[in-house]
């Protein structure tokens, strides 16, 4: 069991961009060749931002996108 959660703590690290958290439609405005890949990237890391939580890591908080959003 302790070898899993060491390596969702590796993988939360390796995953986990505070900025990719708040990529928009806004943000990515001009960069339609990448806006897929910002959609990933931004999901992978609020799901690492998730996980790392469940584990009871200290993580940065996610930028906002200064829309106030719900998910």
């Amino acid at each position: 069991m302790e070898e899993m959660i060491e390596k969702l703590k590796e993988w939360v690290n390796k995953n986990y961009d505070p900025y990719a958290c708040g990529f928009t439609p806004q943000r990515s405005e001009g960069n339609y060749y990448d806006c897929f890949f910002d959609g990933e990237s931004c999901g992978t890391s609020y799901a690492a931002y998730e996980v790392g939580q469940i584990l009871g890591l200290e993580l940065a908080p996610p930028e906002d996108d200064g829309e106030n959003n719900e998910y």
